[in-house]
């Protein structure tokens, strides 16, 4: 039996991914009271409403939000959420209780060093995550779930989420934490889109293969994306060539490539970036 090593490195990656995570959430965002969105923003809010533990209440939202995943979204969300599940509780509960990590925490002093400093590392971890198509749970799910059944936009639902946490970071704790909260989540998205394909933005491939036609159906019908198949001659070879067009997001980067060349793994596919992307499942036209 031959070792994926692929397999095992997207592993160590997540692993890494969410060591980085949780790092930046019990070093910086929770001592702080830093409101950023997600499970940890919402934790503090909870904790300032009420009292409760945001260690606590961050295990109990993964793993809730989890199980609405695997009803909701199936197998494969499953597969690709279920280590981040595990360990970014186990991570968080580490960190904010040896007391290595916990003087390590008390030494920043200044807010707006910790907001930038768990930017950076929350940034860098949901960014390698991401790259290599898993999922790190929480708050994900439910905009996944507004995507397949409502089509909302992630980056819209993400942005949604992620505000209406901040309000209510208002009313429980003071307009400081917000602000810093925001300011967090800002940077963390610019290291984001530095360290996967893109942040917000889309991109569009060109594919030459000799088995378009079997790519062109996966991308149809699989990542329910468009696609323009254009007529092109080789210019050393002459040979009519159908290259296949096609824009995506930063989440279906992974697996574009990894199943474009499990069908063919000499298709040649360049990549550019695309500042806007308007039209059906990207960017509306607003005129005015």
């Amino acid at each position: 039996m031959k070792l994926d090593f692929q397999k095992i490195k997207n592993v160590l990656i997540i692993i890494l991914g969410n060591l980085s995570l949780a790092l930046g959430t019990s070093l910086f965002i929770l001592p702080h009271g830093i409101i950023n969105g997600g499970t940890s923003g919402l934790s503090l809010v909870i904790n300032g409403f009420f009292g409760f533990d945001p260690n606590i209440t961050i295990t109990i939202l993964v793993w809730v939000l989890f199980a609405i995943g695997v009803f909701a979204l199936g197998k494969k969300f499953a597969v690709r959420t279920l280590l981040s599940t595990i360990l970014y509780p186990v991570f968080i509960n580490i960190f904010s209780n040896v007391d290595f990590f916990i003087k390590l925490s008390n030494e920043v002093t200044s807010t707006m060093l910790a907001a930038l400093a768990s930017a950076a590392l929350t940034g860098f971890g949901l960014g390698v995550v991401y790259r290599v198509g898993a999922s790190t749970g929480g708050f994900d799910v439910i905009c996944l779930i507004l995507k397949k059944y409502f089509h909302v936009k992630l980056s819209l639902s993400t942005f949604l989420i992620d505000t209406a946490i901040i309000v209510l970071g208002l009313v429980s704790l003071s307009l400081e934490s917000a602000l810093y909260g925001l300011l967090s989540v800002m940077v963390a998205s610019y290291v984001i889109e530095k360290i996967t394909i893109s942040g917000t933005s889309s991109y569009m491939a060109h594919i030459v293969s000799d088995k378009s036609d079997e790519i062109n159906e996966y991308i149809l019908t699989k990542l329910e994306r468009g696609t323009t198949l254009i007529k092109a001659e080789g210019g050393l070879t002459k040979e009519n060539k159908t290259m296949i067009e096609v824009v995506f997001n930063e989440k279906e980067y992974y697996d574009i490539k990894k199943n474009i060349y499990s069908i063919d793994p000499n298709a040649f596919i360049s990549v550019y970036k695309s500042v806007n992307t308007y039209g059906n499942g990207f960017e509306e036209v607003i005129l005015k």
